[in-house]
């Protein structure tokens, strides 16, 4: 555990010199406590990740110093995203988020504007353990979409997740960052479908975590028929059409297969030439095991077969692709960022002016509600107007020009030329 007033470990905060310049307060309030695939295994996220986000997200906020609180929960991190009062209460908040998520060792932090990049980036899917994983950018939207609808964000946090969102979308849309497949049940998909075209009946021999990804990516891809074959009930890969098969019965399982994936972990080949007896010779296998789990004389018939290195090499060349994309997706980010800033400082901007507008129509209303008085007791027309003029002027400008008569005896050059700038006054004379 770190002490509230200081540093939290590996904690990353405002880059200096920032790329950009005056980061508004509002975007120093924000923290960042994160746990993800590059500092913990599935396991251990799997331990610290709430079974309610909005419920842990909910107990960030209970802290008197947290004004909003949302929990970014997915198989690849556990993240909470904060804002606090002042930006000297991050620390506080990055505690209430530690507590609340039940972290004992402390997690990887983020302050200020490094939220805001470290947020657009995951967005963008370059904080992935998959490169441009797309999935992301649903989870993202939906958790912060939640929280806006429990009362936990709706502020800076809202917004910066808004502006990720939108540059997620837009990298995806202009970049190669998502393009190709780059997970084994996607490419394995991808190989039958140029093998052998769209199958009806898919048969997934093997019940471990690839058969599972392969048969997860052809139900939602396809919506096909998946049957499952393994040594022992697979209740978890058929399809509610499907079926299991046990082992024993593999050659009645494959027969009139449109497609067949193999990945049992076997020490000898499965699939062999008497299992496949009734198949087709254009039904394509695709086999992920190591060893092989399809036998020499099968892989020597005409029955197309796709092994483990191709299905390999089409996932390396996509993820080459991705890379490559990478340089244009963090150009992306870095005007995102700034531009994210900007809006920032012109919603500070917008209160100011709102209350600039308050002050003067309060102004109008008095002066305007005496002129009314005078002009129903029969006073004179063009003397009511012009006292009326003479009174809104000096309303509105009678405190600026105390003020910057006070600048002036005090020599502060700044408040007379930021005037000038803000009215477009002539400068000449003004010495």
């Amino acid at each position: 555990m770190y002490a509230p007033d200081s540093a939290p470990p590996d904690a990353r905060t405002e880059p200096e010199p920032s790329p950009v310049a005056a980061v508004p307060k509002s975007v120093r309030r924000l923290a960042c406590y994160r746990l993800d695939h590059e500092s913990r295994s599935t396991g251990e996220l799997g331990a610290v990740a709430p079974d309610d986000p909005v419920a842990a997200a909910r107990r960030i906020a209970a802290h008197d110093r947290v004004t909003e609180a949302v929990v970014l929960s997915t198989c690849n991190r556990v993240e909470a995203y904060l804002s606090t009062r002042t930006p000297a209460d991050r620390d506080a908040g990055l505690e209430a988020a530690r507590e609340a998520l039940g972290d004992p060792d402390g997690a990887r932090t983020e302050t200020g504007l490094a939220v805001v990049e470290h947020l657009f980036r995951v967005a963008c899917g370059l904080e992935s353990a998959v490169v441009g994983e797309a999935h992301v950018l649903g989870q993202l939207r939906r958790t912060f979409d939640a929280a806006l609808e429990a009362d936990l964000a709706g502020g800076v946090v809202t917004r910066a997740a808004d502006a990720a969102v939108s540059v997620g979308r837009r990298c995806r849309d202009e970049t190669d960052i998502d393009e190709g497949t780059v997970g084994y049940g996607s490419a394995t998909c991808e190989a039958i479908a140029e093998a052998g075209g769209v199958p009806d009946r898919l048969v997934v021999v093997g019940a471990g975590e690839m058969a599972t990804e392969v048969a997860s990516a052809a139900g939602h891809r396809w919506g096909c028929r998946v049957d499952a074959v393994n040594r022992s009930a697979a209740s978890q890969l058929p399809t509610e059409d499907g079926r299991y098969w046990p082992l024993e019965a593999l050659e009645a399982a494959l027969s009139d297969a449109d497609a067949i994936v193999t990945a049992t972990g076997a020490p000898d080949p499965v699939v062999t030439l008497e299992a496949i007896q009734g198949v087709a010779s254009e039904t394509p296998v695709v086999d992920l095991a190591t060893p092989p789990d399809v036998a020499k004389p099968v892989r020597r018939s005409a029955v197309p077969v796709v092994s483990l290195d191709a299905i390999q090499r089409r996932i390396a060349a996509a993820v080459a692709g991705r890379r490559a994309a990478v340089p244009a997706v963090e150009d992306a980010i870095t005007d995102a960022v700034a531009a994210f800033v900007d809006r920032e400082r012109e919603n500070r901007a917008e209160d100011t002016l709102r209350e600039l507008h308050r002050t003067a129509a309060a102004i109008r209303e008095s002066e305007l509600e005496r002129a009314r008085d005078r002009l129903a007791s029969g006073a004179d027309a063009e003397a009511v107007l012009e006292d009326f003029a003479s009174a809104l002027t000096g309303s509105l400008l009678g405190t600026p020009t105390e003020r910057l008569r006070a600048a002036a005896r005090d020599g502060d050059d700044a408040v007379i030329e930021a005037t000038h700038r803000l009215f477009d006054l002539d400068c000449e004379g003004s010495e």
